[in-house]
């Protein structure tokens, strides 16, 4: 997209909008909030990694809706949003020792976008190359019974990363948030209930 175009569609967009108004770092924090309630992810986690944290629209909304978690974030941006029960690791989370963190996690989020080449097939190619790369970490960082929450655009690779987490979790479920635009091809995969 055009950065006249990007401009005009940020300067008409309603969550645009409201994000500003109220405080929010980005217009994301909305797609957390609806995930949270359909799904109560937040309210029932303790230790909960991030993954693609920058600029922090759900890391604010996460401690907004549950100060006393801890939380680990990662991304190779800086954060806006900083608070003191979270570590901001600026860092690729595919290379990171996970050793060095004390504990597994309850929630595992990733709301990572790669930059878009504007060729559908292309674009969704590589952000399913991100969600594999999770998929392929999470022994390493998920508790059993903790849920993952991801964005994925739709494509060819969905349904191959579904039946992978259908081995791996007991629940697999679809999501798209209101706050979604509504050309975008964007949707939420919520797997619960890890099987270890």
């Amino acid at each position: 997209m055009k950065s006249k175009e990007w401009l005009d569609r940020q300067n008409r967009d309603f969550y645009v909008k409201k994000a500003k108004k109220i405080g929010y770092v980005s217009r994301s924090a909305y797609k957390i909030l609806e995930i949270e309630k359909k799904f109560k992810l937040i309210n029932n986690s303790k230790n909960i990694l991030e993954l693609g944290s920058a600029p922090g629209g759900w890391s604010q909304v996460i401690f907004e809706l549950k100060d006393t978690v801890k939380m680990y974030a990662f991304d190779l941006l800086d954060m806006k949003f900083k608070h003191p029960n979270m570590k901001f690791i600026k860092e690729n989370f595919l290379t990171y020792d996970y050793s060095k963190i004390p504990h597994k996690f309850d929630l595992i989020l990733s709301d990572i976008a790669p930059n878009t080449t504007g060729h559908q097939t292309t674009d969704h190619l590589r952000m399913s190359s991100i969600i594999e790369d999770i998929i392929s970490v999470l022994d390493l960082i998920a508790l059993p019974s903790s849920s993952f929450v991801f964005k994925i655009w739709k494509g060819s690779e969905e349904i191959d990363i579904i039946n992978k987490l259908k081995k791996k979790y007991k629940k697999v479920s679809y999501f798209k948030p209101q706050s979604s635009r509504t050309k975008s091809s964007e949707i939420f995969i919520v797997a619960q209930k890890f099987i270890h």
